[in-house]
């Protein structure tokens, strides 16, 4: 699902047009990047949970078996979905740590 999808379901459900729920996505998508920059964790409750980390320098190798090169230190975002049963609520078809959430009947082709 791209993000434009995403604002295409909010749009249907929050009754709003394809504009103003494409604005208010954006601003969402907008305000976690913001707070996973300043380092903050993001949590949203009975979706998941995301948070930075520190990934170390280290030296990288490619596949074929020449010298390796430096990888520097960086940041990387790590997720935890929620609560499968509380994704499951949501009607949704989802692939949570390997373990497939059936759909319910109405999901309306999630």
């Amino acid at each position: 699902m791209k993000k434009s999808d995403i604002a295409v379901r909010v749009a249907r459900q929050a009754l709003l047009s394809k504009a103003a729920a494409e604005t208010a996505v954006n601003a969402v998508f907008e305000a976690v990047g913001y707070a996973l920059a300043k380092g903050d964790k993001v949590t949203v409750s009975g979706f998941g949970t995301f948070a930075t980390r520190s990934r170390p320098a280290r030296t990288g190798r490619t596949d074929r078996g020449e010298r390796g090169h430096r990888c520097v230190e960086d940041a990387v975002v790590q997720g935890r979905a929620g609560a499968p049963d509380k994704v499951a609520q949501g009607r949704a078809r989802v692939m949570v740590r390997g373990l497939v959430l059936a759909a319910a009947p109405d999901a309306g082709g999630v």
